[in-house]
């Protein structure tokens, strides 16, 4: 995600970092030279044959653009879910934890209550970070070792699931704290209720992940951009003559980067810069509940790195 502070209006018009321009410019430039040859060809040649009038491209530029805005609304909505819910996950986090230290209680068991309730803590840490590597498809063993108890940890690591299989063991955890009467039968079910929108997140993210706007949209789209920015100078040669590369520029830039951002900001959990703050917002949630265990080693948070915040 691009964290920068608020820079004037004349130096965002060159801020390239972040912006799809490095991904569009060999498309814009394709277009650009076509548009040069068709107005060389028209001016000093003066061929007709192959010229057209405005009025096909601007029904097709009208379109053109309401596909593209509904495209992009739809990617828009999957990158703004995605973010809501891993707000979720910070709260129901926090919620979590708070409630695991102050719901659960025992004189007889104190010194080993204690270890447990930090243990389980760590291991709401451990589904943050696993959920995040499961998300961007890495591994997520150095992050989550030194928060699970060393079977614990060798069960997820030979898990295809590893969030899940976390989710499970504090599901366990759970139980185990109601059967040693550290943990009322009354308010079992009110720390079960979180551990369920934690599984909600869990689908609700993998819903986001793997289901793609459909291909054959996407296909239609790109065509279309290609197509009608490819032919745009023969409708415009001969109104706006030497200046029909300028004007073709202009308006492929537009397209080709409603484009881009579309399939950009389709998958938000990736690592592109655009994407979701993943790898920042679990190392919050693992720098708030360390401290409301009172946990004296903690993390920094994540800095962005030349305005990138990962």
């Amino acid at each position: 995600m691009i964290v920068k502070d608020k820079v004037s209006w004349v130096r965002l018009l060159f801020h390239l970092r972040g912006s799809s321009i490095v991904e569009t410019w060999p498309r814009i430039l394709t277009v650009t030279v076509t548009a040069a040859v068709v107005t060389y060809i028209e001016l000093y040649y003066s061929i007709q044959a192959y010229t057209l009038t405005t009025t096909p491209f601007l029904l097709v530029g009208v379109a053109l653009g309401i596909f593209l805005g509904f495209r992009n609304s739809a990617s828009y909505d999957k990158f703004w879910e995605g973010r809501k819910l891993w707000g979720t996950l910070v709260n129901t986090a926090r919620s979590l934890t708070r409630q695991i230290c102050y719901l659960t209680d025992s004189k007889r068991d104190h010194e080993i209550l204690q270890p447990f309730q930090a243990m389980f803590v760590k291991r709401i840490i451990a589904f943050a970070h696993a959920l995040r590597c499961h998300l961007r498809d890495q591994e997520p063993f150095e992050e989550i070792k030194k928060f699970l108890p060393a079977d614990d940890y060798a069960a997820v690591v030979a898990a295809k699931h590893r969030p899940l299989i976390i989710l499970q063991q504090l599901s366990r955890d759970l139980a185990i704290a109601r059967d040693r009467r550290w943990l009322s039968e009354y308010n079992h079910p009110f720390l079960e209720a979180q551990l369920n929108e934690f599984s909600n997140i869990l689908g609700g993210c993998e819903r986001i992940k793997n289901t793609p706007i459909p291909f054959s949209y996407s296909v239609l789209i790109h065509r279309i951009v290609a197509a009608y920015c490819l032919s745009l100078p023969f409708g415009l040669v001969e109104t706006t003559g030497v200046l029909t590369p300028i004007v073709v520029l202009m308006i492929s830039y537009a397209f080709f980067e409603l484009d881009a951002i579309g399939d950009e900001i389709e998958s938000p959990f990736g690592l592109q810069p655009n994407d979701l703050a993943l790898t920042a917002i679990s190392r919050n949630i693992e720098i708030n509940l360390l401290e409301l265990i009172n946990e004296a080693d903690r993390p920094d948070a994540v800095k962005p790195v030349d305005d990138i915040l990962i």
